[in-house]
């Protein structure tokens, strides 16, 4: 279990060094996919009760919290683009600028209103796609958040990149840039 989840944990920081990784330690495993019960406050200060079935969470200065279930069942091939490791990963390296927005703190090379126009766009597409019920490529739950557009679209990017780069090739160009890897060529 410790290497499965290391290995993959690692895929997303591999040229951008362990350091970025270096403000927790600690990773709770679930044998299956756990229940939370919480209230939270909405960006208009209204309290709201939530109760889901999880299969993998970050805490800002907390640990990441997996299902083992969901990570054994990532690995096989017809669950291809979703990866719950690499996506907590995903919301850890946002978390660096104070807060999960779907816009982690970008290299100094990297333009911020690029990358703003890019997964603004995309973000768009898709929610556009799924209010007219159309299909889509990637996983739906992309459309909740701009936080968890850059989670999934970072699971796609790593697990199915051929997806992200035929469908999304502005995302795919600044996940590139930011990630300093190109997992296509990893594929062929």
């Amino acid at each position: 279990m410790q290497v499965i989840i290391a290995a993959q944990a690692c895929l997303p920081i591999l040229t951008l060094g362990i350091d970025l990784l270096d403000k927790w330690k600690d990773i709770i495993i679930y044998p299956s996919a756990f229940y939370i019960s919480r209230d939270e406050q909405d960006s208009n200060g209204i309290i709201h009760h939530k109760e889901s079935i999880l299969s993998g969470e970050a805490w800002s200065k907390g640990p990441v919290i997996l299902s083992w279930d969901d990570i054994q069942n990532d690995l096989q091939p017809i669950h291809q683009g979703h990866n719950v490791i690499i996506h907590e990963i995903a919301h850890k390296l946002d978390m660096l600028n104070g807060k999960a927005n779907g816009m982690p703190p970008l290299h100094l090379e990297m333009q911020s209103t690029q990358w703003t126009e890019a997964f603004s766009s995309a973000f768009q597409r898709l929610n556009k796609r799924l209010e007219h019920h159309h299909r889509v490529c990637v996983n739906p739950y992309a459309a909740t958040s701009p936080a968890e557009f850059f989670a999934v679209f970072s699971e796609y990017f790593f697990s199915a990149p051929e997806i992200l780069h035929n469908h999304f090739p502005d995302v795919y160009q600044q996940l590139q840039m930011y990630y300093r890897q190109n997992p296509i060529d990893r594929s062929q």
